[in-house]
């Protein structure tokens, strides 16, 4: 690989000497990070390209003029075809995962199946998010809860783990309940080999990827096997993973014949973005469509920048389509159809509707695709530039390494030493996501002692991070750009040694900010700054400690409730502990219990007239 540092005034002389061969070039900060990953045909003219004039640059490409200053070196690697160059960019992709490579965004994504290989006891879920290090997918499937229905059963059937790192265990080296219920192979106590594990899923991938007859035939030889040796509850085990096969054939539950199947995909291309679609058909029916906004800080034509999504869309789908149907040709079909040959052993065809049905359905895949984008122009030019400036201006505001587009923020809350409990908020692009909102109870912290109980949860958060390779859906597995803690200076101090100690003090940034005054504290403003209350950027920090604030309080006063219900059930005779379960179940608090009749506590499962006689009469002295 040949690396070249970058100095301002002699790039012109370095980029002369980059080579006229296809490869691949990586871009580097100042620290020696890869910042972002790409492939030419010409690596000597790609290059060129992001170094243009200033004001040209930030015309043709945005998003490269924000990002070139960064360069700060650049390696590269020459590869003898077009071929070979896609395996490596999109290998360096996975390996290195450059900030600025995002390529493009589902605007309605369809979940897939994906399946960890490279753990090794591999986990099995559903999942929309296609980033997965490791992971190998499945899909799109687009009827939900027959896919659920689906994975729950293939769970249950080959007993697979449901843990969600890398390593199996939920409570150390003790098997959880799914063990003792059978649901589970018990990895995490050594029940189950890795091997016999791992024909599990290799045949799970096999059923998955349309190889059923071999699957049932091999099963079949297993279950003789079995019988003969008179084992035969390891019989009947298999004898039912050969019928749910058999059934998933029969039923269509989700679709799983890649070579009966194909895509259309459309393609729309603005001046500031490109959009595409796909269309996708699944045994001659319409299965489903997914929108996308393509985001590249090269400057491509429209003929690359279709070939590069269509690589970058299936590399990762074991399950993709026979057929390809695009309304021009892609740069590279060739290479295109040779890559998936070489990567998935896939016969793939690529082609080009000119009359008949496939034409009129290509048509309407380019009618919608131009509406979608219409749509996205108009979003884009009202309230997303807005919360755009707002995020960059919050970056320039308070000199944050990033952009922050995923916004944590934490509060703790609590009665004196009790019920204390922490909440975690989050925000994408300047919006809640509010499935992705967390609770804790305390559990390390004895006393009113803010600071520690900040530093537990934090603690607990983190853990996610630096112990899993894993970023599915699940919150605690998204990396978030800027924290934000509801406090001033001690709180900033007590948030700043967990950050540090699990190593992410300068990969995310932290600031707290201090009620009444509204005064934001930092590593870089020790002492404080205050920014205007009615820019954008400050009503948006504002409203991210205002909502953890409520947040926490909610969960604290649910907490409190309860216990009080579960105290005042302490005094009535005749209710334990399960009963106590039942009432708070359907009653948060001792009020909304005292507007009950007894014919209405009567109607609650596992209370008797004794019962809600008893409470009657305790609430009513």
């Amino acid at each position: 690989m040949k690396d070249t540092k970058i100095i301002k005034n002699d790039i012109l002389q370095i980029l002369s000497h980059l080579p006229g061969k296809s490869g691949v070039y990586l871009f580097k900060d100042e620290e020696d990070r890869i910042i972002y990953v790409g492939k030419a045909k010409n690596l000597n003219s790609r290059v060129r390209s992001y170094f243009k004039s200033r004001k040209s640059l930030s015309q043709t490409n945005p998003k490269a003029y924000y990002f070139s200053e960064k360069i700060n070196g650049i390696d590269y690697i020459v590869t003898d075809s077009e071929v070979e160059a896609f395996i490596l960019e999109i290998n360096l992709i996975k390996k290195y995962r450059p900030k600025f490579n995002s390529s493009f965004r589902d605007d309605k994504s369809y979940p897939f199946i994906a399946i960890t290989e490279d753990d090794e006891f591999p986990q099995f879920f559903i999942t929309r998010n296609k980033k997965i290090k490791g992971a190998r997918y499945f899909g799109p499937y687009t009827n939900v809860s027959d896919l659920k229905e689906t994975v729950e059963y293939i769970g249950k059937l080959f007993r697979l783990r449901d843990c969600k790192k890398a390593k199996p265990g939920k409570t150390g080296n003790t098997p959880c309940l799914n063990y003792h219920m059978k649901l589970c192979s018990g990895p995490c106590i050594g029940k189950i080999s890795k091997d016999e594990y791992r024909e599990n899923i290799r045949l799970i991938i096999a059923i998955l990827s349309g190889r059923n007859e071999s699957v049932v035939a091999g099963l079949e030889k297993q279950m003789m096997a079995f019988s003969h040796s008179r084992e035969f509850e390891k019989a009947l085990e298999t004898k039912n993973k050969i019928d749910f096969i058999k059934g998933l054939n029969n039923e269509q539950k989700i679709y799983i014949n890649s070579e009966r199947s194909w895509d259309f995909i459309g393609f729309c291309l603005s001046d500031s973005f490109a959009s595409a679609n796909i269309f996708m058909y699944r045994n001659g029916e319409f299965a489903g469509f997914s929108n996308f906004i393509l985001e590249s800080f090269e400057d491509l034509g429209r003929e690359e920048i279709l070939a590069d999504f269509i690589v970058k869309y299936y590399e990762n789908i074991s399950n993709m389509p026979s057929k390809i149907y695009i309304p021009f040709p892609a740069e590279g079909e060739k290479s295109i159809i040779e890559f998936f040959m070489k990567t998935k052993n896939k016969k793939l065809s690529i082609r080009i509707p000119q009359s008949g049905e496939k034409k009129k359905i290509m048509d309407m895949v380019l009618n919608n695709c131009r509406l979608f984008a219409d749509k996205k122009k108009f979003e884009k030019q009202s309230n997303h530039d807005k919360t755009y400036n707002d995020l960059i201006e919050l970056q320039k505001k308070l000199t944050l390494s990033n952009i922050p587009r995923r916004i944590e923020c934490y509060d703790v809350s609590n009665l004196r030493e009790s019920f204390a409990v922490g909440a975690m908020v989050v925000f994408k692009d300047g919006y809640p996501l509010k499935n992705n909102y967390r609770h804790f109870k305390i559990k390390t912290v004895r006393g009113q002692d803010d600071f520690a109980m900040l530093q537990e949860i934090l603690e607990r958060r983190l853990s996610y991070l630096k112990k899993s390779k894993i970023s599915i859906d699940e919150s605690f597995y998204q990396r978030p750009d800027l924290i934000i803690i509801d406090g001033g200076k001690g709180q900033l101090a007590s948030a700043g040694e967990v950050m540090e100690k699990n190593g992410f003090e300068k990969s995310i940034d932290l600031i707290s900010i201090a009620k009444k005054e509204e005064i934001i504290f930092g590593d870089r403003y020790p002492e404080g700054i205050k920014l205007n209350k009615d820019t954008g950027s400050m009503r948006l920090v504002i409203r991210l400690r205002d909502e953890a604030h409520r947040f926490a309080l909610q969960y604290h006063r649910k907490i409190r409730d309860k216990n009080m219900v579960f105290s005042f059930f302490d005094s009535v005779r005749g209710i334990g502990e399960k009963k106590k379960t039942i009432l708070y179940e359907n009653f948060n608090s001792v009020d909304e219990l005292k507007n009950q009749d007894i014919k209405t506590l009567l109607k609650l499962k596992g209370i008797n007239y004794t019962d809600a006689k008893n409470i009657y009469d305790a609430l009513h002295k």
